[in-house]
């Protein structure tokens, strides 16, 4: 038979294997608990990776069209610049014309319109003619 000091240590034993026990129950379900919390954050993650790489997607694509549309305000720049630069000679050669039929001479126009010696002689040769022929 057992003794009382058997017993006890038997008892002792029993408790010692029901806590052993139940603290790894409780450590059991802990990890379990991880674990799922952990498989959300990887699907969390892996959708936030997902909508980043379409974001990175689209802001290239805006930035080509950006890129594509400062291109052509460029060019219209440049294109009205020169035409107002062309409408602008275009109105100092007409007034140059209507001078000449009323009789100016090269030197006036190059004074008074600040078009090159070269120009004012050319168009006081082919509208001063018009009115002499």
């Amino acid at each position: 038979m057992l003794d009382t000091t058997d017993t006890t240590w038997l008892i002792a034993g029993c408790v010692a294997l029901a806590f052993v026990s139940i603290l790894l129950w409780v450590l059991i379900s802990f990890v379990r608990k991880q674990s799922i919390q952990l498989t959300q954050a990887q699907a969390q993650i892996n959708t936030l990776s997902s909508n980043l790489s379409a974001l990175c997607a689209s802001v290239a694509g805006g930035n080509k069209r950006l890129n594509q549309l400062e291109q052509n305000s460029r060019a219209l720049q440049v294109r009205q610049d020169h035409m107002e630069t062309q409408e602008q000679n275009d109105g100092s050669y007409g007034e140059a014309i209507q001078m000449v039929r009323h009789g100016a001479t090269a030197e006036r126009l190059v004074e008074e319109l600040g078009l090159g010696s070269n120009e004012a002689n050319l168009i006081v040769m082919l509208h001063g003619m018009k009115e002499t022929g």
